[in-house]
């Protein structure tokens, strides 16, 4: 999928199917980013906080996504926090992500935090924080901004759900848990039904 970058080639404003596509695509590879990194901490079912798939402001005009999973009760990590947090660190290093940092606390606070980025895939800012309770359950959260794209938010919104502002929208929830590997939705439908996207959609 190509991806335009808020000009035509001939200079000209984007068409709507365009400025669509081209969020769909930064979207897509935003998410995919992140759901290699989820694999990486927990392969199962996470909580979703932000879907990653609405539009938010951001500098020079344009609009980013906002993505936030966290693991589900009854969660435990399987080795070490500071060995999970390490071998995390190394997956991120040897996948081409940059400006990794991982910190700990001092004290009786247990939790590693890691930041990172992979801006050829659209992530500004990743940060995992995992949090261990012997006692209870671990938990561990992924949270990340997607790089601020070029384009009008308003229009983009409304491309996305071409239902707004109509009596008729009433737009369908996503869910409330969900695999990294499930395919992902990107806008809505004329009535409201999230959109999945085929080839040749």
């Amino acid at each position: 999928m190509a991806l335009l970058i808020g000009m035509t080639g001939c200079g000209e404003q984007m068409t709507d199917e365009e400025l669509l596509d081209q969020a769909r695509g930064v979207n897509f590879a935003f998410k995919a980013a992140l759901a290699e990194v989820q694999m990486q901490v927990f392969d199962g079912d996470w909580k979703i906080y932000a879907y990653g798939a609405e539009t938010w402001d951001c500098d020079n005009n344009g609009y980013e996504f906002r993505f936030q999973r966290a693991t589900l009760p009854q969660w435990k990590l399987k080795e070490p926090t500071r060995d999970a947090a390490e071998r995390i660190a190394t997956w991120l290093d040897d996948n081409g992500w940059e400006a990794i940092k991982t910190q700990g606390y001092s004290g009786d606070i247990a939790n590693i935090v890691i930041h990172a980025a992979k801006p050829d895939s659209f992530v500004a800012r990743l940060t995992i924080d995992i949090s261990p309770d012997p006692d209870t359950y671990d938990i561990a959260t992924i949270t990340a901004d997607s790089t601020c794209q070029p384009g009008d938010l308003e229009r983009l919104d409304a491309i996305r759900r071409p239902g707004l502002h109509t009596e008729a929208e009433h737009l369908e929830d996503v869910p409330s848990t969900e695999h990294p590997t499930a395919k992902p939705s990107f806008g809505y439908t004329p009535d409201g039904k999230r959109r999945f996207w085929d080839d040749a959609d």
